[in-house]
């Protein structure tokens, strides 16, 4: 099976791209923005094809020229950035490009699209695939956008998206390293009071999800991937700081927060929310990691053993 990745030097695409290529039966190309992008791909034995989401012709060109079977479209400007026009030419628009791309494959089977859970305050409540979502930040809304472009298509051509909404996903590097760096320098704070419930999923749970997807997913359908257990946002950066040796993390007023790191990163970890993995799991999908309390001692294991 040809598969397309992109977003494959990232956080998640790394790990995705490891597990593929322990399966003889795929041939795996990733598009490559930069030639860092394109040695490190090479490096992992992965194809690399030189194109941008935001430039249209470049990704017609590379998606005809290797007539993949499945897509995986995991590349994304991250919940952080604070410019709106970026967060929606990489995420809105670059998947429009994309999709428009794969409209002319004949023998496509999936195109496998990350989006998120993460889109604003649930007030507690248990979210399925069906429910409504708050949509209440910039990145919330570009991938709602392209959720709406997909299942639209798929109503109207058969177009065979698939949509992951993952929560938070933590793990081994991506932003939970910038963070143990702040905690060990005393510059991290929880914002509020940390009540808010996480529905969270370790990042090599997420990678297997993926796979089940890859030969069990429906086209036309959305899947939520998180693990079994909600926490507080406070207690996973409590349990994260006592694994650095930290007796207490403080907090500081969510205001505050905004000013410094912006209102929509803020508003993202504030929200208050679980999520139901019923879905997926009846596909056969189940974490190795069912709460964050396993997850993070694997994590902080790993960074042990470097």
């Amino acid at each position: 099976m040809k598969i397309l990745i992109t977003g494959a030097t990232g956080f998640l695409g790394r790990r995705l791209v490891r597990q593929l290529n322990t399966q003889a039966a795929h041939t795996l190309a990733a598009l490559a923005r930069s030639s860092a992008s394109a040695d490190k791909l090479n490096a992992a034995g992965v194809q690399s094809i030189p194109a941008d989401l935001c430039d249209p012709e470049s990704i017609r060109q590379a998606v005809a020229g290797f007539q993949p079977d499945v897509v995986f479209h995991l590349a994304a400007e991250i919940a952080t950035q604070r410019n709106r026009q970026k967060l929606w030419a990489a995420n809105h628009h670059g998947t429009t490009n994309l999709v428009a791309a794969c409209r002319d494959l004949k023998n496509l089977k999936k195109f496998i699209f990350t989006s998120t859970v993460v889109t604003g305050d649930a007030h507690g409540e248990l979210l399925t695939e069906e429910s409504e979502l708050n949509v209440e930040t910039e990145y919330g809304k570009t991938k709602q956008a392209s959720e709406q472009l997909l299942l639209k298509l798929f109503q109207e051509t058969s177009f065979p998206g698939i949509i992951v909404r993952p929560s938070h996903v933590y793990g081994p590097g991506g932003w939970m390293g910038e963070l143990v760096s702040d905690m060990r320098r005393g510059m991290f704070r929880i914002p509020g009071d940390g009540r808010n419930l996480w529905d969270v999923v370790h990042v090599d749970d997420l990678v297997e999800a993926l796979l089940v997807l890859l030969e069990k997913g429906r086209p036309g359908e959305i899947y939520h991937v998180v693990d079994d257990t909600p926490v507080s946002m406070r207690d996973f950066f409590q349990t994260m700081g006592h694994h650095l040796g930290k007796k207490r993390i403080g907090h500081v007023p969510v205001f505050l927060a905004n000013l410094i790191k912006g209102r929509d990163p803020i508003k993202a970890g504030t929200r208050s929310a679980r999520s139901s993995n019923r879905k997926i799991k009846s596909l056969g999908w189940s974490p190795r990691y069912p709460d964050f309390r396993s997850g993070l001692e694997a994590t902080f294991r790993t960074w042990q053993t470097g």
